[in-house]
């Protein structure tokens, strides 16, 4: 009976401990709310810091402001964003969006819905923009390769488009796994997943780039001259500028724009 009483009175003084903690934490949390704008600034972190800064920059450009109405707009934010600071999360993490997407939140309509984009469109951006990496990068490097370097079907056209293409998609699998759609019944998968989805990836990969290498295949896969790929990777810019400013797309596979139903 002793020890049953011992016990209900260790539970109470948990529970009251961690009342304790949480009161004591919110305090902090409301002091902080009401510190001036310029208070607040001297305690963001530098990740939050470079932030605010970009943020600000973005909305003077989107929003044709001058730096004082983008330093009032910003300093809206600053009581929010030092308070999740002290729960060790950034700003990024707060938003979920790059500093670029938060100014177009932030400056359009109230009323505005975000677009629910559906995953081929956003396959179909994030490949171009990977293939717009890889075949603009090689087509840098070939033009500074001596010519008995240049025949190699592993930098053909065809090879660089497939990797370009395979990688794209599979980036923008990966974002819906990591950060899934709010009110879409999904939630993240877990890392071996992901780790499962890439090796999948690599394998396909490995044994496609072997087909396309093949002495037969070759005809189809040719090393193009740097100056032509780096033409191909314009066009397929200009091409995934014009899909994404008919489908209304914002954000990329490195920063998404946050996506709801």
């Amino acid at each position: 009976m002793a020890e049953e009483k011992n016990n209900t009175a260790k539970i109470n003084q948990s529970k009251q401990e961690k009342l304790k903690n949480q009161t004591e934490s919110q305090n902090k949390d409301d002091e902080l709310k009401t510190k001036s704008p310029a208070e607040l600034r001297k305690l963001l972190s530098n990740k939050n810091s470079d932030y605010v800064f970009r943020l600000q920059k973005e909305l003077q450009a989107q929003g044709k402001m001058t730096l004082e109405e983008a330093e009032s707009k910003v300093n809206e934010l600053l009581p929010e964003i030092i308070v999740a600071q002290r729960h060790g999360q950034p700003a990024n993490g707060l938003y979920m969006a790059s500093p670029k997407i938060k100014a177009m939140d932030m400056l359009s309509p109230k009323n505005k819905k975000p677009v629910v984009h559906p995953f081929w469109q956003r396959a179909i951006d994030s490949a171009l923009l990977y293939l717009v990496f890889f075949v603009g990068a090689f087509g840098v490097l070939e033009m500074f390769q001596s010519s008995g370097q240049k025949d190699n079907p592993q930098t053909g056209i065809l090879t660089l488009v497939s990797v370009g293409v395979l990688m794209g998609i599979y980036m923008a699998k990966y974002n819906d796994w990591v950060v899934p759609g709010k009110g879409q019944g999904k939630t993240r998968v877990s890392w071996g997943k992901a780790i499962l989805g890439m090796l999948g990836l690599l394998i396909a990969l490995f044994i496609w780039l072997w087909i396309i290498t093949l002495p037969g295949i070759r005809v189809i896969n040719p090393t193009l001259p740097g100056v032509v790929d780096i033409i191909i990777a314009a066009i397929a810019y200009g091409i995934r500028w014009l899909f994404r400013r008919h489908y209304d797309i914002t954000g990329s596979t490195f920063a998404p724009a946050p996506r709801q139903k």
